[in-house]
């Protein structure tokens, strides 16, 4: 799908300021690297393990900003994903900016975008976009999911965040347990979140390797996690991707305590493999 940069738009409501600790993503152990994938003619019982993705240029173009990345989703299938990159994240998310960034119209397939920020990496769009689509393909009749803010085209401050300056953040709504769709983030009771669907994009996003941590307010996680035991998900993998129940100051697990985000959850991304400017810390 060929995204254009969109020009800015009027947001419906201003996103609420939010805080997020600038916290390193904690080493994948080995029992949590994929394994070697069976053709997945039936879905298989429980999932994959969240895998390291591998990105590098291919070999076997003559342009050397694509980009390769291969990778096991949460439902066992191998998955190969090739794009361009042309987007550069440069320094902290915090304190830096983004050159060239790919950006994404008000709405699109499975999504609806509001606020003046839709631009991230390449890597950033691509796997939202894969993400969005791995939803669609087990709940073809859902209603989009709401994105708020990634970054301006060039990156840089973005008020109220302290972040979403180079590309590699961007907030996403809950989806709902009535699929009633939604134009921003709204407060949504508990009880209407769906927190099956919201896992299941969480899932195929840190599936990709890419996710440096998702940040989600500590009270919604335990009904995240229980979705992730639903869909198959073992104590040692459970432990791997939250701080639940461990404790909101624990800083541990891919899914992390922020302040607010009771009506989004905010995904960071790692940088892009060749953004030699690009700083993780």
């Amino acid at each position: 799908m060929a995204l254009a940069c969109a020009g800015p738009s009027q947001a419906v409501r201003q996103e609420p300021r939010e805080t997020v600790p600038e916290w390193e993503t904690p080493p994948i152990p080995d029992s949590m690297k994929p394994k070697v994938a069976v053709a997945p003619e039936i879905a298989p019982a429980r999932p994959a393990p969240p895998p390291t993705g591998r990105v590098e240029a291919q070999p076997l173009e003559d342009d050397p900003s694509v980009r390769i990345l291969s990778f096991t989703t949460p439902r066992g299938q191998p998955v190969t994903l090739r794009y361009k990159q042309k987007a550069h994240s440069v320094g902290k998310t915090n304190r830096g900016h983004l050159e060239d960034g790919r950006c994404l119209p008000d709405q699109g397939p499975g999504f609806v975008h509001f606020g003046e920020s839709a631009c991230g990496t390449d890597e950033t769009v691509t796997l939202v976009m894969f993400a969005i689509g791995e939803v669609m393909r087990d709940h073809p009749d859902t209603v989009p999911v709401v994105l708020g803010s990634l970054s301006l085209p060039n990156g840089g401050r973005l008020r109220p965040h302290k972040s979403h300056r180079t590309g590699r953040d961007v907030d996403i709504g809950f989806y709902r347990t009535d699929n009633v769709p939604m134009k921003h983030f709204e407060d949504i009771t508990t009880d209407r979140i769906d927190f099956d669907k919201s896992f299941l994009l969480m899932a195929n996003l840190i599936a990709t390797g890419r996710v440096q941590n998702i940040y989600v307010n500590y009270a919604l996680q335990q009904h995240l996690a229980q979705a992730a035991r639903d869909m198959g998900y073992d104590d040692g993998q459970l432990s791997w991707l939250f701080e639940y129940p461990r404790g909101r100051k624990v800083h541990a697990g891919v899914i992390r305590h922020a302040k607010g985000h009771t009506r989004h959850f905010h995904v960071r991304f790692v940088c892009p493999i060749g953004d030699a400017e690009c700083d993780e810390l």
